[in-house]
């Protein structure tokens, strides 16, 4: 069982040597994003293990729900946890390795109003909303919704560079769905409460080393945001795009992908479509889209990557390019899960 609530436990990092107080009602990883520490995460909810620590001291309550194939008793057995998953029962100590190419961006909430929505393709809208003053944040990262009555919280991605008060998502609805219902419903001057930014998916410094970015669905929303920072720093790395979808009317953002060629001095789009019907007048790319990367990227030794979507479609893209020879270090994702109860992404 949980302490109460309202007790506090001290949280020592390992081998930094950074404190913090962590309430019994918040995760350890919530508890350093707040404070501001630089750890490193993705998904926040079991998926990804990007968080995992050991357990040096203390005693944690651990959530169910990990994944098995990220999270298994054989690291339970190793003192390993999932800070995303663990909350403090005493004073607790841990090593785990801090980020050190950015400062981190402490969360925060946010009323903002609705400004736009439009239909960008059958299965995906565009939400645009407006907050109170430009909101800082990194292209790539991500933003909770908070909607009365909807658990968990839903987490998009910024789909535009930061530097004004506007903010836009790409939000896949399902049907019968309840984020689908409210998007659907939405109208200019509606209010929507927002926490964050959160994650660590953004274009390292490297400017003059290749960059490969491999999207999936609405993955092209954090990849737009990148591409497009990138173009308005003048950022001068070759880029190339490839993008995953099931047809053709499923392709968007095609008119600002187009526009990219202008800011950027080496970029380059391969849209993949792995459901068009054969006799449709399609005359790109077909099938898989991390089979369209193994027939095109050649040698990858040295390029970084930007791997964005569904888990499936990045672990295959990630075994593609280190075959060619990308280190995994170089080799940066955002992968889009599911909510437990619920789409979220």
């Amino acid at each position: 069982m949980l302490d109460k609530p309202s007790a506090m436990h001290q949280v020592k990092l390992l081998p930094e040597g950074n404190a913090l107080t962590c309430p019994a009602s918040q995760t350890l990883l919530d508890a350093c994003i707040a404070a501001g520490v630089p750890i490193s995460y993705n998904c926040r909810s079991g998926e990804c293990g990007e968080c995992m620590a050991s357990l040096v001291s203390g005693d944690v309550h651990e959530l169910p729900g990990a994944d098995p194939a990220i999270f298994t008793d054989v690291h339970r057995a190793q003192g390993k946890i999932l800070t995303c998953m663990c909350f403090p029962r005493s004073a607790v100590t841990i090593d785990i390795p801090l980020l050190a190419d950015a400062p981190a961006i402490r969360p925060l909430a946010m009323n903002a109003m609705v400004q736009r929505v439009e239909r960008l393709t059958p299965s995906i809208y565009g939400v645009t909303v407006e907050t109170p003053w430009p909101i800082e944040y990194y292209a790539g990262q991500a933003f909770e919704w908070v909607v009365p009555g909807i658990a968990p919280n839903r987490t998009y991605s910024a789909a535009n560079r930061p530097g004004s008060d506007l903010i836009e998502f790409h939000v896949r609805v399902y049907p019968g769905g309840r984020i689908g219902a409210l998007v659907a419903d939405m109208t200019a001057g509606q209010p929507l409460q927002l926490m964050g930014p959160y994650g660590h998916f953004r274009l390292s410094g490297n400017d003059w080393r290749p960059a490969v970015c491999v999207a999936g669905g609405t993955g092209l929303a954090p990849v737009m945001s990148l591409l497009e920072h990138a173009a308005a720093t003048q950022d001068q790395r070759s880029i190339r795009l490839f993008y995953g979808a099931r047809s053709q009317d499923e392709l968007y953002c095609l008119d600002r992908i187009e526009a990219l060629r202008a800011g950027l001095p080496d970029f380059t789009f391969t849209p993949v479509l792995s459901d068009e019907p054969p006799s449709s007048g399609w005359t790109g790319a077909r099938g898989l889209v991390t089979d369209v990367l193994a027939e095109e990227v050649g040698d990858a030794f040295g390029l970084e990557a930007y791997l964005c979507g569904p888990p499936p479609m990045i672990d295959a893209a990630v075994e593609v390019l280190t075959r060619f020879g990308a280190l995994e270090q170089d080799i940066r994702s955002d992968r889009f899960v599911q909510a437990k109860a619920s789409s979220s992404k």
